[in-house]
C-alpha cells in the first residue's frame, strides 16, 4: 500500500484559498463603497457633538476630547482617501478583467494608427501585457486594503495611549499652574519611548548584533534587546499589526514601504489638527491682512447676537445679547459661565464653591458691564440656564434710557480684578483678562433694518 502524497492535499487547500480569494474581491468593493461616504461624513458629526458639550467640560475632558476628535477626524479622512484609491484600483482591475475576456489577444500591434515603427517597437518593449497589469493592480488593491486596517489599529492604539498620558500629565501640571507644560513633558516622554526605544533596538540588533556575532551569544546584551523590544511593542498591537506590516514590507520595497507608512501617520495627525482648528476658527487663510482677527474683535462679531447663530458660537463662551437692533429701554445680556475658563479665577476670588457664602455674588465678581462708559450694576444680574445655547451663567438688563439714537457700545470685561502685569493663574490662559465690545444699533420707537 502506497503512502499518501501531500501534493493533492496542498492543491486542495490552494484551490479553496483561491475560491475564498475570489469572494473577497467583491467584499472589498462593497466595503469600500459603503465606507467612503460614512468616513467623510463622520468628522462633521463628531465636531458638532463635541461643540455641543465643549463649554461644560473640565480640563481633563477637554484634553481627552480635543485630542480624540482630532485623531479620529484625521483617521477618517486618511482612511477615506485610502478607500477612494482602493475603490479606483479595484474598479480598474474589474475593467481589466473584462477587457482581457473580450480581447484575449491583448494589443493588436498591427493596427495601431498614429504609431510609427520606432514608437511601436518602444511601446512593445516597455508596456506590460494585460495579465501583468491585472496582477499588479490586484496586488495593489489587496495590499492597500490590508494597510487600511493596519493604519486604523495603529492610530487608535497610539491615540488611546497618548490621550491617557496627556490627561495624566495635564492634570499633574494643572496643580502647579502648568497645564500646557505638563502636557508637553508627557508628549516628549511618550515620543521618547515610542520613537527612541525602537530606534535603539534597531541600532543594537540590526546594526551591532548583525555585524558583531559575539554579541548574539552575550546573555546581558540579548536580555537588554529583549526588554527594549517589549517596551517598543507598547507602541502598537504587534500580534495584529506586525503580520500585515512584515508581510507587505518583505514583499515590497522595505524602505519605501516604511517611509510611506510614516508619511501616512503624519498625514493623519496633520489633517486631523487642521480640521479641528478650521472648525473652531472663522478662517485659516492668511489673506485677511487688512482685517485680521484682532481688528474684527473690536468691531461687529455675530457671536454676540443670539439671532445670528453659527457653528462657531458653540465653542465660544462669550457674552450674548438678543439682537444688534435695539428699540426698547433695555438690552438683555447673558454672561456665560464656562468651568474650564472660570473655575480657577473663581477659586482665587472666593476660595471654592463649597466655601463661598454666596456663589452668585462670586460669579458677579467675574464680570463688569458698561454702556458708552456708564457702569451697569452687577447686583441686578441673576442666575440663568439657557438650554437653547447649552450654557449656564448670569442674565441681566443693560439700560438704554437717556442714550441718543445711533451706534452704541456695550463693554463687558471678564476678570476685571486681574492686574495687567500679573502672571496668569495657569499657562493655558492666553490672556489674564478679556474685553468684549458689543455694538448695538439703538433706534427707540421703531425697528432699524440691518442693511
Amino acid at each position: 500500500m502506497k503512502d499518501k502524497e501531500p501534493e493533492p492535499q496542498a492543491e486542495t487547500k490552494s484551490e479553496a484559498m483561491e475560491r475564498l480569494r475570489d469572494r473577497t474581491d467583491e467584499l472589498e468593493l462593497i466595503i469600500s463603497s459603503l465606507t467612503i461616504f460614512a468616513l467623510f461624513s463622520l468628522p462633521g458629526w463628531l465636531f458638532g457633538k463635541y461643540a455641543d458639550v465643549y463649554t461644560h467640560l473640565s480640563t481633563s475632558l477637554v484634553i481627552a476630547s480635543t485630542l480624540g476628535t482630532a485623531l479620529l477626524a484625521g483617521t477618517c479622512y486618511g482612511l477615506a482617501a485610502c478607500f477612494v484609491v482602493h475603490l479606483m484600483a479595484r474598479a480598474y482591475w474589474v475593467g481589466l478583467i473584462g477587457l482581457r475576456t473580450a480581447f484575449p489577444g491583448g494589443i493588436n500591434w498591427s493596427r495601431t494608427p498614429g504609431l510609427g515603427p520606432l514608437s511601436r517597437q518602444f511601446y512593445r518593449d516597455t508596456l506590460p501585457d494585460l495579465d501583468t497589469v491585472i496582477q499588479n493592480t490586484d496586488r495593489l488593491a489587496s495590499s492597500l486594503f490590508a494597510v487600511i486596517s493596519m493604519l486604523t489599529l495603529t492610530v487608535l492604539w497610539f491615540g488611546t495611549i497618548l490621550i491617557v498620558i496627556l490627561v495624566a500629565s495635564g492634570t499633574i501640571g494643572a496643580r502647579f499652574g502648568l497645564t500646557n507644560a505638563g502636557m508637553g513633558i508627557g508628549t516628549a516622554a511618550l515620543l521618547l519611548v515610542f520613537l527612541g526605544v525602537p530606534t535603539l533596538v534597531y541600532l543594537l540588533d540590526a546594526q551591532l548584533a548583525s555585524r558583531a556575532p559575539r554579541l548574539r551569544d552575550n546573555r546581558m546584551f540579548a536580555g537588554l534587546v529583549r526588554v527594549l523590544r517589549r517596551i517598543a511593542g507598547l507602541a502598537y498591537p504587534q500580534r495584529l499589526v506586525l503580520p500585515v506590516q512584515l508581510t507587505l514590507q518583505s514583499n515590497t520595497r522595505p524602505v519605501v514601504f516604511f517611509v510611506a507608512l510614516l508619511i501616512s501617520i503624519t498625514f493623519i495627525v496633520i489633517v486631523g489638527n487642521a480640521r479641528a482648528t478650521g472648525w473652531r476658527n472663522f478662517t485659516l487663510s492668511g489673506e485677511f491682512g487688512y482685517l485680521d482677527t484682532e481688528q474684527v474683535r473690536q468691531g461687529f462679531l455675530s457671536t454676540y447676537y443670539e439671532d445670528m447663530p453659527s457653528p462657531l458660537d458653540r465653542f465660544r463662551g462669550w457674552p450674548r445679547i438678543d439682537s444688534f437692533n435695539q428699540s426698547g429701554s433695555f438690552v438683555r445680556l447673558f454672561l456665560p459661565y464656562q468651568p474650564l475658563r472660570d473655575n480657577l479665577v473663581l477659586d482665587q476670588l472666593c476660595g471654592s464653591a463649597e466655601e463661598a457664602p454666596d456663589t452668585i455674588a462670586c460669579l458677579r465678581q467675574l464680570w463688569t458691564v458698561s454702556i458708552d462708559g456708564k457702569p451697569v450694576s452687577m447686583t441686578t444680574f441673576e442666575p440663568a440656564e439657557r438650554a437653547d445655547l447649552g450654557m449656564r451663567g448670569l442674565i441681566g438688563l443693560v439700560p438704554l434710557a437717556g442714550l441718543e439714537p445711533g451706534l452704541r457700545h456695550i463693554e463687558v470685561v471678564w476678570n476685571p480684578s486681574a492686574i495687567e502685569k500679573a502672571a496668569p493663574l495657569d499657562d493655558r490662559y492666553a490672556q489674564i483678562n478679556n474685553r468684549y465690545l458689543i455694538p448695538i444699533a439703538f433706534a427707540p420707537g421703531f425697528e432699524l433694518p440691518l442693511d
